[in-house]
């Protein structure tokens, strides 16, 4: 007997979508807003001392480039790791639309939705019976126990809406 039913799966799908894609929504707006206030150009510092520096005016010319150049780096590599974030956001959005969809067609009862549903829960399947055999202790434990709900989902999709008889 499938302790799980397509109410309870509808409503975990939806749950799943709105839990996913809230916080990818909003990481979303700050990325746009982020690249909408951008400044165009860089400002670079100008480091002119002169004709004919001194020494301590030379040495303060080096620590302004090279902080200038360590200030360019970070800036890319923060730059780059916004970028990555937006783009993860953004296909995490992309499965908590179709985690919320599934879950508004299961409750529907929409053909549709069994397919949708499969091919989600076989998304997550895969990679947790993966993980349950590469990791030990605590971590094996829960990777099989989140396979075998997986399963009990799968056939709780496929058994159908009829309902379970015992």
């Amino acid at each position: 007997m499938n302790p799980l039913t397509i109410s309870f799966l509808a409503k975990l799908f939806s749950a799943v979508g709105a839990i996913v894609g809230i916080p990818s929504i909003t990481v979303l707006v700050f990325y746009t807003f982020h690249q909408l206030t951008k400044p165009a150009g860089n400002a670079s510092a100008a480091t002119n001392f002169g004709s004919h520096p001194d020494a301590i005016l030379l040495m303060l010319k080096g620590i302004t480039q090279v902080m200038g150049a360590l200030a360019g780096v970070v800036s890319s590599a923060t730059q780059f790791l916004f970028n990555a974030l937006a783009v993860l956001a953004a296909v995490s959005l992309m499965l908590a639309t179709a985690c919320w969809f599934t879950g508004r067609g299961l409750g529907a009862q929409a053909a549709w939705a069994r397919f949708s549903a499969g091919a989600l829960l076989s998304l997550v399947f895969l990679p947790t019976l993966l993980l349950a055999l590469s990791l030990n202790g605590i971590g094996r434990l829960a990777m099989l126990a989140l396979s075998a709900m997986c399963l009990c989902a799968l056939h709780a999709v496929w058994v159908g809406y009829g309902g379970q008889t015992a």
